[in-house]
């Protein structure tokens, strides 16, 4: 493990290592860094680092890592800055899509090519069935490359920010838009199974909020603007759940927003 005088030297140093294309190598010694007991109060330089810290994450789909640095510094940030941890957050998902949206859209060209065999020969009719079948199987192919990794991991990603937010009154907004973001998500690329455990990962959020009604910092169900947040997040999911005939999900996702 690296050990450094002042942060500012960590992030010198992976900037170093990226610099000769050792970006697993700099992820390290700034997860080194984040998770080391030296820096447990928050200062100006830990957000910079966190910022290239969750760019390193995005880019090598390092999920693990990314959660395990956002949960060390959400401590730091708790009760000094939890601007900062907003901030960080939003970044981190803000590149995950980008990186998603990035791979579709590569997909999309490859597939778009794949449709053209001969732009000069006439197309016979088995020509052109040979050239659908060839373009199914190079969609198939160009989605598993490109597409799938990296919405498994927008969606890890949402997941990741849903736990670390769950139990913080501060970014109860944060969390509202993220749920809002990963419902969105589902609908648009009609992933039922993904939308199911979003809406049981929410609905055991608010039980355990229910339970453990003492916890320290966590949001207060009685507030009207928290009751409101939570209830337009079950409304949402309502309208999703139709529109993908998840036909047993409305009348729960209804039962639980009136309670």
């Amino acid at each position: 493990m690296s050990t450094f005088a002042k942060p500012e030297n960590a992030l010198k140093r992976a900037e170093e290592l990226i610099h000769v294309g050792q970006k697993q190598a700099a992820l390290q010694a700034l997860h080194d860094l984040i998770t080391s007991r030296r820096y447990k109060s928050w200062q100006k330089p830990l957000e910079k680092i966190m910022m290239k810290y969750v760019e390193l994450c995005v880019d090598l789909r390092q999920g693990r890592f990314a959660k395990d640095g956002l949960i060390q510094y959400r401590i730091v940030c708790q009760q000094v800055n939890v601007s900062s941890l907003e901030e960080v957050i939003k970044h981190f998902m803000q590149l995950s899509n980008e990186k998603a949206e990035e791979a579709r859209n590569q997909a999309q060209a490859l597939e778009d090519a794949l449709d053209v065999v001969d732009l000069e020969a006439d197309k016979r009719p088995e020509d052109l069935m040979l050239s659908y079948v060839r373009g199914e199987k190079g969609k198939g192919r160009s989605d598993r490359e490109f597409v799938t990794p990296w919405f498994k991991f927008l969606w890890e990603t949402y997941r990741t920010v849903l736990e670390i937010l769950r139990n913080n009154s501060k970014l109860e907004a944060l969390y509202a838009m993220t749920a809002h973001k990963a419902s969105q998500f589902c609908k648009q690329y009609k992933r039922a199974t993904e939308f199911r455990r979003l809406c049981e990962i929410i609905r055991n959020h608010l039980a355990n909020l229910n339970k453990y009604r003492d916890q320290r910092d966590r949001p207060d169900l009685t507030a009207p603007e928290t009751c409101q947040l939570y209830l337009d997040t079950r409304v949402e999911q309502l309208k999703i759940a139709t529109e993908l005939s998840l036909w047993q999900k409305p009348s729960d996702l209804w039962r639980i927003s009136m309670a």
